[in-house]
């Protein structure tokens, strides 16, 4: 039979049994740290301000952010009406709440920081507030958009009513003196130390009318500082009232005047111990040394051009092609100005005259003939600017006769000119800019040239021109075949005109205003050739110069091409007396002109009376007249000087 065993029960052992006790309680001990922490953590994340806080006395707990601000600002409004008294010296007024709100930032977020503070412990602060414990901030306000500009209007008024502003140091420039005030030291509101103190006050009055407190509100006094005025810089003050006097100038591009500067110093030592031993508010005066300028702007632009220094007129003749030149010529010419100094350059300012530029053929002069030429009459231009700068002290810089007399300005007052080689040229000699002006017009049937000189007349100082003739020689007559003239018959050749041959000698007088002579200028000798009359005649008919066969020679006035008016001429005895009256000369004194219907000169038509209306070509270059003694430059006198050959550059 088989046998049966029972178990025996063993009994636990004591150190078994505490270490189950003890892993059940470290269980409970997590169980219950992971319940905290989550509390700790849904603490945190939760939007409420935690149950018992409150702001100056309202209730937010359990309140969100939102509602929290809300209620705030629902209790300041309730007391809006608060006023702050404030004081400055015998000033008062005052600000109401209604000039603050709630700084949500400030108060808001640290109503919902408030228990908040450390993760660990925000846990127990939500179950201590959850079992009644309770927590007392502060309220925070800040200024409305414009709570700050009115209390900032509360102290300008402040400020305005009870005075002791800072006034800084002050200067003026009163004629001839400096006014220098002393600045007063500023009793003013300290406004960077005054707005938070408002700010402190309003928000305990705020506060304790938000828990329902009735006391009456004290007053603010607003602090007061002290301002030292601020002291002049008197080098910099120097530096921006110091001027050297400066005269108004004349742009040479422009022609513009520019301001002129008058000058100002005074003495900065001076000054310095003057304001020094002022009083707060004093003005002392500084004098000043005024320096005025020697050509004010308003002055200069009333000179400028202001007088008539010369003219002269000339009688313009010949075909319109030569017409045409005179006038391109003279547009070229005129409103040209001159600054101190300068010259006049007739070839510089015309350039070379060619058909591109649109002048004309016309007769100029070649070994002596009248031949075509572009640019014929333009020496009528140049000759006129030189009659008219004769009436003028403007002195002479290079001056050319023509070979022949030209007649359209009395003799010894023409100036022919050849490009490249023969100029007209003139110096401003005056202290002012000056103007030529030109013009060409139609009167009573004949064209004329005007030139004008226009400058400025410091001292009313003329020039009269005067001139001596001499040394005539009459015409010769030449015969010269010629197989267009009829059989039986002569003519006078109409092309080479005769021109009788004479010196003038030129003088320029110079007078002061009341008509004292001043200078007596020598302009030099002009040397004019004799041409002869030239008889065509048939070559079948033979020369009438041999005796054999001489025919009648044909009743003509080969004209004598001078001037019949300038003084008492004797060609017996080659001399000319002047005019006693010097404006009774040739074009008469300063800013006069020759009349073009009666010239006091040669005939301005250029036409000597033998040529009955034909042109006078005009040389390209001749024998030359001096300056006067003043002049820089002078050519001597060349008689029978050859012309240079024909090109388009040879002008008449």
């Amino acid at each position: 039979m088989e046998e049966v065993h029972t178990p025996k029960r063993v009994a636990a052992q004591p150190g078994r049994r505490r270490k189950i006790a003890l892993i059940a309680a470290g269980c409970a001990a997590a169980v219950l740290l992971a319940a905290y922490l989550g509390l700790c953590a849904w603490v945190g994340g939760s939007p409420n301000i935690l149950k018992g806080v409150s702001v100056a006395g309202v209730p937010v707990g359990g309140l969100t952010r939102e509602q929290a601000l809300e209620t705030l600002e629902n209790n300041l409004g309730q007391v809006s009406s608060v006023a702050l008294p404030l004081e400055y010296g015998p000033w008062e007024g005052e600000i109401t709440a209604a000039a603050v709100r709630v700084d949500d930032q400030a108060t808001v977020a640290q109503a919902w920081q408030t228990g908040r503070e450390n993760f660990l412990l925000q846990g127990a602060s939500y179950l201590s507030h959850q079992l009644g414990a309770e927590d007392e901030i502060g309220l925070t306000l800040a200024w409305t958009d414009t709570g700050k500009s009115e209390l900032e209007a509360k102290m300008d008024e402040a400020d305005l009513q009870v005075g002791g502003a800072l006034t800084n140091a002050t200067y003026a420039v009163e004629g001839d003196k400096l006014l220098l005030t002393k600045g007063v030291t500023g009793v003013t509101i300290d406004r960077e130390a005054a707005e938070p103190m408002v700010m402190a006050a309003m928000t305990e009055a705020v506060s304790d009318a938000m828990q329902g407190g009735t006391a009456a509100v004290e007053p603010v006094v607003l602090p007061a500082h002290e301002t030292t005025p601020q002291e002049p810089d008197f080098d910099a003050m120097y530096q921006e009232l110091h001027a050297e006097a400066k005269s108004a100038e004349i742009d040479p591009e422009t022609l513009e005047v520019s301001d002129h500067v008058v000058g100002v110093d005074f003495d900065v030592n001076q000054a310095k111990t003057l304001f020094d031993a002022a009083a707060e508010g004093e003005t002392v005066e500084i004098p000043l040394t005024i320096t005025q300028p020697e050509e004010t702007k308003e002055g200069l632009e009333g000179k400028l051009f202001r007088d008539l220094l010369g003219e002269g007129t000339s009688r313009v003749g010949g075909s319109a092609n030569r017409k045409s030149n005179v006038k391109l010529s003279a547009q070229a010419c005129n409103g040209v100005v001159l600054m101190p100094g300068e010259v006049f350059s007739y070839n510089n300012t015309t350039g070379s005259r060619t058909a591109d530029k649109g002048y004309l053929g016309a007769p100029v002069y070649s070994g002596g003939a009248s031949v075509e030429g572009i640019g014929g009459g333009i020496c009528q231009t140049s000759s006129t600017i030189y009659y008219a700068v004769l009436h003028t002290p403007l002195e002479i810089v290079e001056r050319h006769a023509h070979m022949y007399a030209v007649g359209y300005v009395p003799d010894g007052m023409d100036a022919t000119v050849w490009y490249g080689a023969s100029d007209f040229r003139f110096k401003n000699n005056t202290n002012y800019p000056v103007k030529v002006v030109t013009e060409s017009y139609d009167k009573n049937g004949s064209r004329f040239l005007t030139v004008k000189i226009y400058g400025t007349n410091e001292d009313g100082r003329y020039a009269v021109p005067e001139r001596i003739q001499y040394d005539y020689i009459q015409p010769t007559t030449q015969y010269k075949a010629d197989s267009s003239v009829p059989r039986g018959t002569t003519r006078v050749d109409s092309v080479q005109n005769a021109y009788v041959g004479l010196k003038a000698q030129t003088y320029r007088y110079i007078y002061a205003e009341d008509g004292t002579l001043l200078e007596k200028q020598d302009m030099g000798v002009s040397s004019y050739k004799m041409r002869p009359t030239t008889i065509l005649y048939n070559p079948a008919d033979g020369d009438p110069s041999q005796p054999a066969s001489k025919p009648e020679t044909p009743a003509t006035d080969p004209g004598t091409g001078t001037d019949p008016g300038a003084g008492t001429s004797n060609p017996g005895t080659g001399t000319t007396t002047p005019p006693t009256d010097p404006n009774a000369g040739t074009g008469g004194g300063s800013g006069s002109t020759t009349d073009p219907g009666s010239s006091a000169g040669t005939d301005p038509g250029g036409t000597p009376p033998d040529q009955s209306g034909t042109e006078t070509p005009d040389s390209g270059a001749s024998s030359s007249g001096g300056t006067g003694s003043s002049s820089s430059s002078s050519s001597s006198s060349s008689s029978g000087a050859e012309e240079p050959p024909v090109s388009q550059d040879v002008q008449a």
